[in-house]
């Protein structure tokens, strides 16, 4: 059975409860709570959350190399675990030898395991962006449905929290797709 989406009024913006999750929608400038753990829109070899500094190796160059081949590349679909401040849960939604690099199971695949692997480590909140919006072209509304999908599907013992992270200005149309997409069911 799923769960209805319920609009509350807080702080924050547009805000809303499936079942025991409260649900807000806020850009990343404002962030409504603190995140135990933060999702992060990544490739099949780490690449997109890579920060970009190039720094002169220890190992000799064959070395580096032999080892990069020895690594395998990530499943499409999966989540790695990063740890940081916040946790970082980065969810693999991106082949680079594909065109295009995504595909809508993989990023529907990575949302669930991004929760799951929430719930498993019994983190209380998280940061979840438009996941496949940023490094690639999909509808905003459509990532939004499937976090909605997970979430009124998901049976929660820890998960208290998630913050859906979303470009500014599209907080209110994108809380609303998420209530039409319930009411009702």
């Amino acid at each position: 059975m799923r769960s209805k989406l319920s609009l509350i009024s807080d702080d924050y913006g547009r805000a809303g409860r499936l079942g025991p999750v409260h649900v807000v929608v806020a850009p990343e400038h404002a962030p409504p709570f603190p995140v135990d753990a933060l999702a992060v829109e990544e490739d099949t070899h780490l690449l997109l959350s890579s920060d970009g500094i190039i720094e002169e190796p220890e190992e000799a160059f064959d070395e580096l190399v032999a080892a990069a081949s020895e690594r395998p590349a990530s499943r499409p679909g999966s989540v790695l675990v990063k740890k940081a401040k916040p946790l970082q849960l980065l969810a693999i939604v991106h082949d680079i030898d594909c065109e295009p690099t995504w595909r809508e199971e993989w990023i529907a695949s990575a949302i669930n395991g991004v929760i799951e692997e929430a719930e498993w480590r019994h983190i209380e909140s998280v940061g979840l962006p438009l996941i496949g919006t940023r490094h690639g072209n999909v509808e905003m509304r459509r990532v939004a449905l499937w976090l909605g999908r997970c979430l009124s599907r998901t049976s929660f013992r820890y998960l208290k929290r998630v913050w859906i992270i979303a470009p500014a200005g599209s907080e209110t149309e994108l809380m609303w797709a998420l209530r039409s997409e319930f009411a009702g069911k």
